[in-house]
């Protein structure tokens, strides 16, 4: 499952949108490159970001592992 996307993210994305919609349709070059500027810092947030490994296990020949999940308590 994915993490909640940040104020950050929120941010880019909406930046990217309109500066590419009105950068091409309306013809402004300033929004144009603002869009541009801002889907770059979005795919180097995702080139760039790490997963976390929370845990590796090397099972032998007949091994098997459960994974279960926990409802959070409210």
């Amino acid at each position: 499952m994915a993490p909640p996307p940040t104020r950050t993210s929120l941010l880019l994305g909406r930046l990217s949108r309109t500066g590419m919609r009105r950068g091409l349709l309306e013809g402004s070059r300033g929004w144009l490159y603002l869009g541009l500027a801002a889907s770059a810092l979005r795919v180097a947030r995702t080139v760039l970001s790490e997963s976390e490994v929370v845990e590796t296990v090397e099972l032998k020949k007949g091994e098997a592992i459960e994974i279960r999940t926990v409802a959070p308590k409210r």
